[in-house]
């Protein structure tokens, strides 16, 4: 508006002595200024937009969001890149760790050149992922490199903006000489999303054996070595089906030889689960088991059933499904819940199954019983350790066939389905906890979960 505050209308005359001519042609420019005025807005304001998907985009380097069902040889296959390459352009500790929407960089053979270092190729090269409000500049001094190397190697701008997990493409020497800066801990390699109700993993490289401490959104977690090799040691993170969609922290700690205690912490992002709603209608003669004060008392002795963690995983292959593949879902877990038309206030914490009473059920994995009795809401029920703090839960049974204290091996019998405790008709529901969060069991079907290298 500076413009018209000190054109002559209103410096020399005053409106009532004005020519009507001049009024016009005054009025006439002021609409000319006001279109130049919209129309280099707009212009800078679509040049900035088409810009931005440009500095995310590198020739050098493109990146692909891991979707449910990818292998790390499928993607490798069609970038025509080597598996070997992606391992080490996103610096994988585990190749068979991959978690839905997992942003990889996809390397090409090699990278263009470089003002400080034309050599340098997409084996010179790994991935570091940005922190909650970095810029380039200060990751740049925080692995010793100048900022044009970083700028130039994932085609972005200095002033680039960064979300907190970002892949950023740098020299591999500079993120081994000061990368972590965590002692005697080597590389750790954390998920970037995960989903409510799902399981990822975190696992950790080491120089010399430590007794690591993990800490997720305030849930104490635990790590185990591999058995080949106890310089790496790994370990569940389960995300709660209710939490909001947000980013997380993960917290790894460990004390050094001297005594001081050291922890690192890295962002994880939460992502919707995608969870379905239903409403359903209790018999009448089992409203009465929605009492509050059976809940509770329930809830208290499976909780301390489920809560004592074993220093090993029990199983090491996927988990098969603990009834036939004839049965199928008809109530999966996280499902939102109303119960006789009330309001939608709990989640269903496992998957259903519809089967018919007597139908055989069978663990999953190998493991140890560690409840096997009649309960008031969930019914005949059976509880087995797998371990490393992953228990499974059988409800609603009709006839239990082990006792507590019994190993049990993938496909031996549990019980039988049943339509016991709280439940609308014949069917199983299988629970699965990781420190007492109810997860996706299926996700432990499909995916192999079992740490196997």
């Amino acid at each position: 508006m500076k413009p018209f505050a000190t054109y002559p209308i209103s410096a020399c005359s005053s409106p009532a002595s004005t020519p009507t001519r001049r009024l016009t042609h005054l009025a006439r420019l002021a609409r000319l200024f006001l279109v130049t005025g919209l129309l280099l807005l707009g212009g800078w304001w679509l040049l900035s937009r088409s810009a931005a998907p440009a500095l995310a985009q590198t020739p050098a380097a493109q990146s692909y969001t891991v979707v449910a069902g990818d292998t790390l040889g499928e993607i490798a296959t069609r970038y025509g890149v080597s598996v070997e390459a992606l391992v080490a352009a996103n610096g994988l500790l585990d190749p068979n760790q991959l978690e839905v929407g997992q942003v990889l960089v996809i390397p090409s053979a090699a990278l263009p050149d470089q003002a400080d270092d034309p050599g340098l190729t997409a084996a010179d090269t790994t991935v570091v992922r940005a922190r909650p409000g970095d810029t380039l500049a200060a990751i740049a001094a925080r692995y010793g490199q100048p900022l044009e190397t970083l700028t130039s190697l994932n085609a972005l701008g200095d002033s680039a903006r960064l979300f907190p997990g970002q892949p950023l493409l740098l020299p591999r020497a500079a993120a081994t000489a000061g990368a972590l800066r965590f002692g005697a801990v080597q590389a750790v390699q954390v998920p970037d999303l995960l989903r409510q109700g799902r399981t990822g993993r975190v696992v950790v490289q080491t120089k010399r054996p430590l007794e690591l401490r993990g800490l997720w959104n305030d849930l104490p977690i635990h790590f185990t070595p591999l058995p080949d090799d106890p310089l790496r040691q790994w370990a569940y993170l389960p995300v709660p089906a209710l939490i909001a969609p947000s980013s997380y922290w993960f917290t790894l700690s460990y004390t050094a030889a001297n005594g001081l205690a050291l922890h690192q912490t890295w962002p994880v992002a939460v992502g919707e689960g995608g969870y379905l709603s239903e409403i359903l209608a209790l018999p009448p003669d089992r409203g009465a088991l929605l009492d509050p004060a059976l809940i509770q008392a329930e809830l208290e002795k499976v909780v301390a059933a489920w809560s004592p963690v074993t220093p090993q995983l029990l199983w090491t292959h996927p988990f098969s499904r603990p009834v036939g593949l004839e049965y199928e879902t008809t109530s999966p877990f996280g499902t939102r819940r109303s119960y006789d038309g009330g309001p939608i206030s709990d989640y269903h914490a496992g998957q259903d199954f519809g089967a018919p009473e007597g139908v055989p059920i069978v663990s999953p994995g190998d493991g140890v019983v560690v409840l096997a009795e009649p309960l008031t809401v969930r019914g005949n029920a059976v509880i087995v350790d797998y371990g490393l703090g992953v228990y499974a839960g059988f409800w609603h049974l009709s006839e239990i066939d082990v006792t507590p204290g019994q190993t049990v091996k993938t496909g031996d019998r549990l019980g039988l389905v049943g339509n016991t405790g709280l439940s609308t008709g014949a069917h199983l529901h299988w629970e699965l906890r990781i420190y007492g969060v109810a997860v996706d069991p299926m996700q432990f079907v499909e995916e192999p979960l079992a740490y196997v290298p």
